[in-house]
Formats: structure tokens, sequence, C-alpha cells
């Protein structure tokens, strides 16, 4: 009896072990799942799916955003929550709100692949007060009745600066001459250009004879540029993105294109 009692107790055990590790699954993608046990998807709806996050600082170094897209509609609403601290520091919240790609609020909400993506809904978050070279880690978890489903990331700023495009982009004709002058200026929403400058490219398109052709400049500091040895007759079409002086984490979109067409010679 006493036997059969202790093998009892221990299946019991392994039951519990089993069902405990099962409710909490970390993905090799650094979502982290969990699940509450008993519950029938069927009945209750779909469990929350991991936010797919990008963070990106358009304002370096002082803030920085992430977003992430909406979910397909399931039966349960999802919350989130969202939080970020560097290590040993006190666990900061960051208060999602939902948005949309187009039009864009400005200057803190630009989001990433705006002249490349299909507009929909999407969450915002703003990490503020950041430092310099100091590493942060970062919880966003999505919760519904099913469960909840957590993006763990770690990041300094530096490695997710990207500012926004240049704006007022204009290209003129010289006169006289088969050369355009194009102009622009930096972001706006770009923290501090005299302690953090910013460079430029300039890229120009056109076709000829139904070949596209295009031309990347090498990146300089000045927000004017001549484009020299151009044709007569031929449009072009020319973009300008910025980036950080000394080439921390990635350029900006491509600003709109500007068309032009060179007059006769």
């Amino acid at each position: 009896m006493y036997v059969q009692h202790c093998v009892c107790v221990l299946f019991w055990l392994c039951v519990c072990a089993v069902v405990t590790l099962l409710s909490g699954v970390l993905s090799s993608d650094g979502t982290v799942l969990t699940v509450p046990s008993g519950e029938n998807r069927a009945e209750r709806g779909e469990t929350t799916p991991p936010p797919e996050v990008r963070c990106w600082s358009p304002s370096y170094p002082f803030k920085a955003l992430c977003s992430w897209p909406e979910p397909p509609q399931t039966q349960l609403p999802i919350q989130y929550i969202a939080t970020y601290s560097m290590k040993g520091g006190e666990i900061q919240q960051c208060h999602p709100y939902p948005t949309s790609v187009h039009p864009l609020p400005s200057p803190e909400s630009s989001l990433p692949g705006v002249n490349g993506s299909s507009p929909g809904a999407r969450w915002l978050c703003v990490l503020k007060g950041l430092k310099l070279y100091t590493s942060y880690k970062l919880n966003i978890t999505g919760v519904n009745h099913m469960g909840s489903a957590s993006h763990l990331q770690a990041f300094t700023v530096e490695d997710i600066v990207k500012p926004d495009p240049p704006v007022n982009v204009t290209v003129q004709v010289i006169p006289g001459k088969l050369r355009l002058l194009v102009k622009w200026a930096p972001p706006p929403s770009w923290s501090d250009h005299t302690l953090f400058p910013l460079k430029y490219q300039v890229r120009y398109h056109w076709d000829n004879k139904g070949t596209p052709h295009e031309i990347t400049l090498d990146p300089f500091e000045d927000t004017k540029k001549v484009l020299p040895g151009l044709s007569p007759e031929r449009s072009y079409l020319v973009q300008v993105c910025s980036m950080e002086l000394m080439g921390l984490g990635q350029s900006s979109d491509w600003s709109l294109p500007v068309t032009v067409t060179m007059p006769a010679h």
C-alpha cells in the first residue's frame, strides 16, 4: 500500500512538472510564449502572437521609437505592456498607443519603410531619456485571456540610429548649363545638428531607350549638390537620404522623388 502511494505521488509530480514546462515556452527568435493550462483554444480564441518589433532612433541620442504591426483580428483583444531598462537601472515604462502608417504625425512618430510599406494599423512606443553607449533591455508583451507573448531585445541607441529623410528637397536647372542644383533641409526630428551632425547622399535616375540608369553619389556634409554632365531633354528623378556623420546605425529612407526635365541644348 505504501509503495502504491509513493508511485502515485511520483506520477502526479511528473505530470505537474511537464505542465509547468509547457506553460512557458521560449522561442528561438527572442519571444517568450505563456499559455494557461486547461484552456480550450477553439472555445476561447487564439493565443496572443508575439509582437514583431522594430526599434530605431530618429532623434539620436536622446530618444528611440519602437513599432510593431497590429496582429490579425482575433476573438480576444490584446493589450500591450512595454518596459525598458539599462543594467542595474530602474525599469521604465513605455506607453504603447495605436497609430497608422499614413499619415504620419510629426516629428516623433516617423515609421520605418514609409516610402515602400503598405498602410495599416501599428503600435508605437517612445523610449525617452536614453544615454550614449549604454546597453538597454526592452520587453514588449502582448496579453489576452489565453496567455501572453513577449518580444525581448537588448540594444544600444548607437545600434539603432536611423534619421528621418531630408525635407524640402528642391531641384533646379542651372541656367545655360546642363546641370542641376539640388537643395534640401536636415530632418527636423534630428536632436542636435551641431553636436551630432549628419551627412547626405544624392541619387538620380533616368531612362535611356528604355534602360534604367542610376547614380548614387558618395556621402558629404553639405545640404546642396550640383549634378553635372546631364543630357538635354532628358528627365531625371532625384532623391536624397541622410545618415549619422560617423556611420552609426543605418541611413534614412530616401526622400520622395523630385522629377526635372532638362531643357534642349
